[in-house]
């Protein structure tokens, strides 16, 4: 069957290309691309172009993208030809909005899920320091000293409160770990089908 054309071809590399062959052809190809370069009335046309490209490179330098996508191309070359999946141009843009609004999601709930410790350590020790520093001004002759420094006892204060909103989102992160998992896989798997037809619109260009 005959071959469609390829992320590789649009890089100009072999199929077997290393990480640093790709790296290279992204900077070479970059430097006709890249908005910088442009004059104004094609920036629009320059954006699209590095769009697309940060995306093939992307793809190509992330083993499981790459494996996804070297599948899918093996799978459309043994394809009749009035059989392979055939994408409209405008789809592309769409395609590409939802991808970054669902892999921007997958970073603030994986954000979410590993940071909930860190939260909750962080604003513990912030909230501990800062309620010590308010039980000593309350209890020791500190506190007839930052009498006569309200900003310090008002800083204090301000502390003690944002430890405690820490230690509370925190544990809320905690507690919530089993459903951004749960979620993380639904846009994962959302992520993996749009790529598929991202690579469709792209190998019908």
């Amino acid at each position: 069957m005959p071959p469609i054309k390829t992320f590789y071809d649009e890089l100009g590399v072999d199929r077997n290309a290393d990480a640093a062959a790709i790296k290279h052809a992204f900077k070479e190809i970059a430097k006709v691309y890249h908005p910088d370069k442009n004059p104004p009335e094609k920036q629009a046309w320059a954006h699209e172009q590095m769009s697309r490209l940060n995306f093939i490179v992307d793809t190509l330098l992330n083993p499981t993208t790459r494996k996804e996508y070297d599948s899918l191309v093996k799978k459309y070359e043994e394809m009749p030809l009035v059989a392979r999946p055939r994408r409209r141009p405008h789809e592309q843009n769409a395609l590409e909005r939802e991808y970054a609004q669902v892999s921007v999601e997958i970073m603030n709930l994986a954000g979410k899920y590993s940071n909930c410790r860190l939260k909750m350590l962080i604003g513990g020790i912030v909230g501990s320091l800062a309620a010590i520093l308010q039980l000593a001004s309350y209890f020791s002759p500190l506190g007839e000293v930052l009498v006569d420094f309200p900003m310090t006892l008002a800083f204090i204060y301000f502390f003690t409160l944002i430890g405690g909103i820490m230690m509370i989102i925190g544990i809320s992160d905690y507690l919530g770990r089993g459903q951004y998992r749960r979620r993380i896989h639904e846009l994962e798997q959302r992520r993996s089908h749009l790529r598929e037809r991202m690579y469709e619109v792209y190998a019908s260009n």
